[in-house]
């Protein structure tokens, strides 16, 4: 890297991003160059890949990085001097816009990232579901079947108790309790509570006007009182004292929080779905053809911002299905909504070279046609990428209007996967309109795979591959210090369980500064509550900690400012957090900074490489 000649390597780099003039705004971190350009067609990505001392290219939301590790000092002095000022050291994430679209794809990753933990299980219930129907049509099982009951009971599970898994990821996204978040949605579904509520109207809590209303199933109400569970939770963090914190903060966390979910957070979720179904009746009384492709619009723009409002507009389904025996609105929606997706995700799934796209893509395409579960799409695939969802909009309105013209009906509920197609059929032999509802999902799988094909996606956020599909293996490790400063042993730390080992072969950094790097390339798996260690995932299958000060859990991570989230990926040597060295000398705590390889053991050979303070590791 020293013989670099960065003069040369800037004037290739802004060359190749389209000279100086086409320079919206220079800015740079621990390990890249951010540029903001006016035209992206005047990149050439391919060109900057090839200068000399480049690592990489990304391209995310408007913003080109050229990745060029720890020599970024002595490029970006190189930039300044040819294009003028430069905008500074920047932190490690993307600058802020405010724009429209950037607020939207924003919300769709926040989403993406509370809803992705809970894909799984939805798989598993879509897979639930399969069985069921087939169970029922090849092998006869009656519903009435004690096994067929609790085959149905383990697939409706998920979805009665979505308010506790959503409010567990999204604890972990908004950096608050966990278990406690947890115990606010169990609360709304306790017994007592439905009982209770069962019967509507209004009752008093702390002498306040409580509306009387059921959660199961319930996302928006949740995510919001954890939300705002999280910002009680910095304010009694800033006014409880360290002495009485652990045991006084949850108390007043979990009750205080209570009170603002029954009384505001939760009544607004079930204003919001009111006003929804308000629309749809207006829509369809006064214009019944386009009530599909208003129902859908809205699902798709606005509707996100209120996730499972759907459940509260399942009635209309049930008593358009008991009045005039078929329903021709709800079914239909989900009809558009749900086999679309299926076909998006099989498109993705055999257009992407990743394999780990392929492995969510062909699961995901399964459970939205056969199960008629979407999420694992919508959340696992199209949040991530948002063109991917645009195309997904497209054939989902292109075949509402096309439901909404030729009046297709569904004479059951649960006419939303191909398994349950029958179910436009009907028991009169409707012939035409089963015929209709066949050419439908023709023109869902062709604009679905048309539009994903034709389309120009990144699904780079998948990038724990190479671009050829092939899994990055090699057969040793290298675990970088994690700070810079003088070497600590192993056997030298103060910590008993760092200095035998326990956790793993591990060494020390007594760090000269406060910023704390990433050891290794890898992904994000966990940030302690109080941000004293974050594990790593390397691409390469090392599982790394890094630890924070010894003891430095008992200050409660107010002297420490993690700058990384999890699922984020991190390059070795990118600052990952920070710490305020004085706060942890005025507490006499130590601030050696410690890595620990805690997969140690399956590892052929693992050993200390003082020289380089580094860890090694054979396969």
């Amino acid at each position: 890297m020293a013989k670099l000649n960065f003069v040369e390597m800037a004037a290739g780099i802004l060359s190749n991003l389209g000279g100086k003039d086409n320079l919206a705004n220079v800015n740079h971190c621990a390990t890249r160059l951010r540029v903001v350009v006016k035209d992206e067609s005047k990149v050439n990505v391919d060109a900057l890949k090839k200068i000399e001392g480049v690592i990489g290219v990304e391209q995310r939301n408007g913003e080109t990085q050229v990745i060029v590790g720890q020599v970024i000092e002595d490029l970006s002095s190189a930039v300044e001097k040819q294009i003028g000022s430069i905008s500074g050291a920047a932190s490690d994430k993307a600058p802020e816009k405010k724009g429209v679209v950037q607020l939207f794809a924003n919300f769709l990753q926040l989403m993406a990232g509370i809803m992705s933990p809970v894909i799984p299980s939805l798989i598993a219930a879509g897979f639930l579901t399969c069985l069921l129907l087939l169970l029922n049509l090849v092998f006869k099982l009656e519903t009435t079947n004690s096994t067929y009951i609790i085959l149905n009971n383990l697939a409706q599970s998920v979805f009665y108790f979505l308010p506790v898994f959503v409010a567990y990821t999204s604890a972990r996204k908004f950096d608050t309790e966990p278990v406690l978040a947890m115990l606010l949605a169990c609360w709304l579904l306790y017994p007592d509570w439905v009982a209770m509520a069962s019967g509507g109207g209004y009752t008093s809590y702390f002498g306040i006007p409580t509306l009387l209303t059921t959660y199961n199933g319930a996302v928006l109400q949740i995510i919001l009182s954890v939300f705002i569970m999280s910002k009680i939770d910095q304010w009694l963090k800033s006014v409880l004292p360290i002495s009485v914190r652990h045991f006084l903060k949850p108390f007043l966390l979990i009750l205080i929080t209570s009170v603002i979910t029954l009384t505001l957070t939760g009544p607004l979720g079930g204003l919001i779905t009111n006003y929804i179904a308000a629309f749809i009746d207006l829509v369809r009384t006064n214009i019944p053809w386009a009530t599909v492709p208003a129902i859908i619009i809205f699902s798709t723009t606005i509707g996100i911002f209120c996730p499972g409002f759907h459940l509260a507009l399942i009635p209309i389904a049930t008593t358009s299905l008991a009045a005039v025996g078929y329903d021709d609105v709800i079914n239909i929606w989900f009809y558009a909504c749900t086999i679309t997706p299926g076909f998006i995700a099989l498109a993705v799934a055999l257009k992407t070279k990743r394999r780990s796209l392929k492995e969510i893509g062909f699961p995901a395409a399964v459970s939205a046609l056969f199960g008629g579960i979407s999420e694992p799409t919508v959340y696992g695939i199209s949040y991530k990428m948002p063109t991917i969802y645009f195309c997904s909009i497209a054939t989902s309105i292109i075949t509402g209007f096309y439901a909404g013209i030729v009046n297709l009906k569904c004479y059951g509920f649960g006419g939303y996967s191909l398994t349950n197609i029958l179910l436009y059929l009907g028991v009169n032999n409707d012939t035409g309109n089963f015929t209709k509802a066949l050419i439908g999902v023709a023109l869902m799988a062709a604009c679905a795979f048309t539009f994903v094909f034709m389309s120009k996606w990144d699904d780079s956020v998948y990038d724990e591959e190479a671009e050829d599909g092939s899994v990055k293996k090699v057969d040793s490790a290298i675990i970088a210090a994690p700070a810079v400063g003088k070497y600590v042993k192993q056997a030298d730390i103060s910590d008993a369980a760092f200095a035998s080992g326990t956790l793993g072969l591990c060494f020390g950094i007594k760090p000269s500064h406060d910023e704390i790097l990433a050891p290794i390339d890898g992904v994000i798996n966990s940030i302690a509550p109080t941000k004293h260690a974050i594990t790593i995932y390397g691409h390469n299958g090392e599982q790394v900690m890094v630890h924070i000060g010894i003891d430095s859990v008992n200050i409660d991570g107010e002297a420490v400012s993690v700058g990384v989230s999890v699922g984020q990926s991190v390059k070795s040597g990118e600052t990952i957090a920070t710490i305020n060295r004085e706060f942890f000398a005025s507490k006499n705590i130590d601030d050696t900074i410690i890595v620990a390889l805690l997969n140690s053991k399956d590892y052929r050979k693992v050993s200390h490489d003082g020289v380089h303070h580094a860890i090694t590791a054979e396969a």
